[in-house]
């Protein structure tokens, strides 16, 4: 039965922890078992939200309650666990107490990929403020790891990639190829995967659909609490498969919006009008799921049997590596910014994480090179940050170059380490230990 809840970690921390104090290591990975648990992290009361700068005034209600959905995945040798948060973002403090937590529940940190909607009708976590609320985060998101992990049970896991033309890049060029503003673009790029990761039960239940897209969540703004489109597409994928947890991952759109919105003025500070649209922006990516999963997905790993009461026996390979990188400042020589960079592996599925938001160009380069692998790439993970725009679209210049503080030689270091990682991972047994830091 599903569960359901109402300062940076040095490497030397990362590296005690990872040491196996938490969990007991058996010799081989035996077969998988899965656990998930849901917490309702929607604030009791007014807060300032996260999204918007301009917004000059707390919240005045919610459209729609806010989660963190934990996905534990245990193979009897280690652990690694997937948490999806509605919030623009998380910071220092929240990924200290979550992997604190995690490491409780025999999570090592290299193995905890935390991941935010980035939805823009949130709680700004960070707020001086919104003291009441980050007490109320902690509170609810502290029981994820323990529900998750007494939630396991054996399982089977399948993967596919959908199809999505929801989103549009939202740099608009003109005759010279400057960028002019934040408004559609559909000569330029979007990433149209939607990756998907079941979770079944030997006997074919569907209790987990894990899926992404990389596209911002500001279909509307205004100053009611709520998921904007994720939590739509949630419901749409709750309806068609029940009793199923969705769950969503945000991708590398850090230059990527919904194709509609309902706006009003820069911000687009409307409020219950633009509902429907948001829903719909929802609905149109869950139908994608849906669609996508019309075919049996092939298992993972490939190599499994695809007879569940057989597949469920096999041995699953799971593992992380995060590191803590320097990249290089875009005006100074010599100065450089620390992010944090990360991959899991779950069987043969391999997960990129960056901390920040990430453009589509550096995902989709980064799933190209790696084009013989099962690859997910994803922005805002772990903590939150500034725009990390793709090397190409300096010279374009506009909103997103403009407030990167990093030098376009980051895709590189980007790209570089997803390769490094993804090449660590595929080793069995997989070495999850931090690799020294680099990016210097």
């Amino acid at each position: 039965m599903r569960s359901r809840f109402g300062g940076i970690v040095v490497l030397a921390l990362m590296l005690w922890l990872g040491a196996g104090i938490c969990h007991a290591q058996a010799a081989e990975a035996g077969p998988l078992q899965v656990g998930i648990a849901v917490a309702d992290i929607t604030p009791e009361g007014p807060v300032w939200m996260g999204g918007y700068a301009a917004r000059n005034k707390p919240s005045e209600g919610t459209y729609k309650e806010l989660t963190a959905t934990c996905v534990v995945f245990d193979n009897g040798q280690t652990r690694v666990a997937f948490v999806a948060i509605d919030l623009v973002a998380i910071y220092e403090k929240q990924l200290a107490d979550l992997r604190a937590t995690a490491a409780k529940a025999g999570i090592p940190p290299q193995h905890l990929m935390t991941n935010a909607s980035h939805t823009h009708c949130g709680p700004r976590v960070s707020h001086k403020d919104n003291t009441e609320y980050t007490a109320l985060f902690q509170e609810r998101t502290d029981p994820l790891f323990e529900a998750a992990v007494a939630d396991l049970q054996p399982a089977v896991l399948d993967y596919t990639v959908g199809y999505s033309t929801m989103a549009v890049n939202r740099r608009q060029l003109n005759d010279e190829g400057k960028c002019i503003g934040m408004r559609p673009e559909p000569r330029k790029q979007i990433d149209p995967d939607v990756p998907i990761l079941r979770v079944l039960s030997p006997e074919g239940n569907i209790r987990a659909v894990i899926f992404g897209y990389a596209c911002h969540p500001t279909t509307m703004g205004g100053y009611l609490n709520g998921p904007d489109y994720p939590g739509f597409a949630r419901d749409w994928i709750a309806a068609a498969i029940p009793d199923c947890t969705p769950v969503f991952l945000q991708g590398c759109g850090g230059d990527i919006k919904p194709r509609y919105s309902k706006t009003n003025g820069r911000f687009g500070y409307v409020m219950l009008e633009a509902i429907p649209t948001t829903a719909e922006m929802g609905h149109e990516l869950g139908r994608a799921v849906i669609a996508a999963l019309c075919a049996p997905p092939p298992v993972v790993p490939a190599d499994r049997p695809t007879d569940l009461q057989e597949a469920v026996k096999m041995p699953v390979t799971i593992g992380g590596i995060v590191e803590h990188i320097r990249v290089p400042d875009k005006e100074t020589e010599g100065k450089t910014h620390q992010i944090y960079n990360g991959a899991w592996r779950i069987g043969d599925v391999y997960i990129f994480g960056s901390q920040c938001e990430v453009c589509s160009n550096i995902g989709l380069r980064i799933k190209r090179e790696l084009s013989d692998l099962r690859v997910w790439t994803n922005g805002y993970t772990h903590w939150g940050g500034g725009y990390i725009p793709d090397a190409a679209s300096y010279p374009e210049e506009g909103y997103e170059i403009r407030v990167s503080r990093v030098s376009p030689a980051t895709e590189d270091i980007l790209v570089g380490n997803a390769k490094r990682y993804i090449a660590e991972l595929q080793k069995t047994p997989v070495h999850s230990e931090p690799i020294p830091e680099t990016g210097e």
